[in-house]
């Protein structure tokens, strides 16, 4: 029944992480920038440090093929990339206190890693066209600054979650 719920939450963050931006895009405010929320990879990463990197790499790659199956037209590269992100920066637990800044500070390295991963995979593979600078300046950073915020946003619900997920005391 935990992983049902678990599911669910990353179901729901699925489609908001869908959605937000189609409310809140920056071009209507008057900024050329893209924002790119990655709500999945960051709960995926707060599942790798507050429950386990199995659990979380396997909701990585369900969740990566769902976003590769919607919004991609290569399959496979969120897949791996949410996964292999997740299971990278799991390991980063035995070096520090998980509290709340040092999770944000890995939460936002990790999101960077993912776009840097996902932009390489693309510029071999020939689907992309935004010269590298650009992403740097008009995509990175944003992109970063928005899933730091969620972070920040969803840190103790989540720590609590899995905390109680994994001492097995979450209602059933």
């Amino acid at each position: 029944m935990n992983h049902v719920k678990l599911f669910l939450i990353l179901f729901v963050l699925f489609l908001i992480q869908g959605t937000v931006m189609t409310v809140f895009s920056p071009e209507w405010f008057g900024f050329n920038m893209a924002v790119i929320p990655h709500f999945i990879l960051v709960a995926v990463m707060l599942i790798a440090f507050f429950l386990n990197r199995g659990t979380a790499v396997k909701y990585g790659v369900v969740f990566g093929f769902l976003i590769d199956i919607i919004y991609t037209n290569v399959w496979g590269v969120y897949a791996f990339c949410i996964a292999f992100t997740a299971y990278l920066m799991s390991y980063l637990t035995k070096v520090f206190h998980m509290n709340l800044i040092v999770v944000l500070f890995i939460s936002m390295i990790g999101v960077c890693f993912l776009e840097l991963e996902v932009y390489g995979i693309y510029s071999i593979v020939g689907l992309t066209n935004v010269p590298f600078v650009h992403f740097l300046e008009f995509r990175l950073p944003p992109t970063a600054a928005l899933n730091g915020v969620f972070t920040i946003i969803a840190f103790y619900p989540m720590r609590r979650f899995l905390g109680r997920m994994r001492e097995g005391t979450v209602e059933e």
